[in-house]
């Protein structure tokens, strides 16, 4: 009783792991070049998708974060004034910009996401995935065309 044979187990000493499992291989198909605790993942665009949506989900909190202390911190007309004087600066272009693009991209993400898991269109996902691209990019230009035009009078006083 104290030991069991191989027949009992179902357990070969070369095909035994670690935890006392087997590892049995399906036939015809080859097994991991390297196998070990972690898997390796294939990249997709979903995944860049799914990294993205949650950075800028992240990042528009901290700008309403932001966004509300600075307006909190104004007492006065004066300060008001100094403060809107600096958002015209470049840097503040720049920065409302890429505001543009995080909410033009987690809102639009947003809308893939419920369409896939709500309306069950995970079947056309990569359709959905380049056309709601095309039109981030269309909403991206028309919004961005009012502060590339503020820059360009900046640098060029066109």
């Amino acid at each position: 009783m104290a030991t069991e044979t191989e027949e009992q187990t179902g357990l070969s000493k070369d095909r035994a792991s670690a935890g006392g499992t087997s590892v049995h291989e399906p036939r015809g198909e080859r097994p991991q070049e390297n196998p070990g605790r972690f898997q390796r993942y294939r990249v997709h665009k979903e995944m860049f998708a799914w990294m993205l949506h949650r950075f800028t989900g992240i990042a528009l909190v901290g700008y309403l974060a932001i966004h509300v202390w600075g307006l909190r911190s104004m007492t006065s007309r004066s300060a008001y004034n100094a403060l809107i004087a600096k958002y015209h600066g470049p840097l503040y272009v720049i920065g409302e910009f890429l505001l543009l693009g995080a909410v033009i991209y987690h809102a639009l993400n947003g809308l893939r996401i419920v369409l896939i898991d709500f309306l069950g269109w995970h079947p056309h996902q990569g359709k959905l995935y380049w056309t709601l691209g095309a039109v981030a990019v269309a909403l991206f230009a028309v919004g961005g065309y009012p502060l590339l035009a503020a820059l360009i009078e900046h640098f060029f006083g066109a």
